[in-house]
């Protein structure tokens, strides 16, 4: 199932979002995963602050490739695939932390998508699905040094939490969006237009 998007969210407009289908997309996401994990381990410097908890954030990656769909599957998960001519571009996960609390997780977006405007999409998504599960509330977490991913997300509406769990790595930031009770604005049934003359 694709997503409605407005034109002035569109970013890489040939690149379609769509749910994750798991009788068809189990492989899919496991390289995508694996894709990711890689990401993570370059992206740390060696020597630096989290260099010595990576190997537990890889382990516990590993673990959900292992167990996919896990917390990721339904009734109270989701994964968000994007797709552009040329193969698969991104995605983004959801889980449930809570009754009526959600977290996303596990943003990869290939080098080509990155910068302003494919993020924010891939996260409206994702918020969307959130809605859609009955969801209330959603989490994130991020590393000091994501700096465009702390920018957006505070566009977005996201608001500066305490810490909702033990990160192990120092300095990290955690974020919270509370979703409207009724569904966005570009998901609502347009209204019929008048048949009245001038209207």
């Amino acid at each position: 199932m694709g997503f409605p998007e407005p034109m002035d969210m569109l970013s890489h407009p040939d690149t379609k979002l769509r749910r994750v289908n798991w009788s068809e997309d189990l492989d899919t996401v496991r390289r995508l995963l694996q894709d990711y994990r890689k990401w993570l381990s370059d992206h740390v410097e060696t020597g630096g602050p989290t260099d010595s908890v990576l190997p537990a954030g890889l382990r516990q990656v590993d673990e959900e490739i292992a167990g996919l769909p896990g917390v990721y599957g339904p009734p109270h998960g989701e994964i968000i695939l994007a797709f552009d001519p040329e193969g698969l571009a991104a995605c983004g996960a959801f889980r449930e932390l809570e009754p009526r609390v959600g977290e996303i997780k596990r943003v990869y977006v290939r080098a080509d998508h990155r910068g302003p405007g494919f993020g924010p999409r891939l996260t409206r998504a994702l918020l969307d699905r959130a809605s859609e599960l009955g969801f209330r509330r959603v989490r994130v977490d991020t590393l000091p040094t994501m700096v465009a991913a702390i920018q957006f997300y505070q566009e977005m509406g996201f608001k500066p939490i305490p810490a909702y769990w033990s990160h192990p790595v120092p300095g990290a930031l955690f974020f919270e969006y509370h979703l409207a009770k009724s569904r966005p604005a570009h998901l609502r049934p347009r209204a019929a237009k008048s048949k009245r003359s001038g209207k």
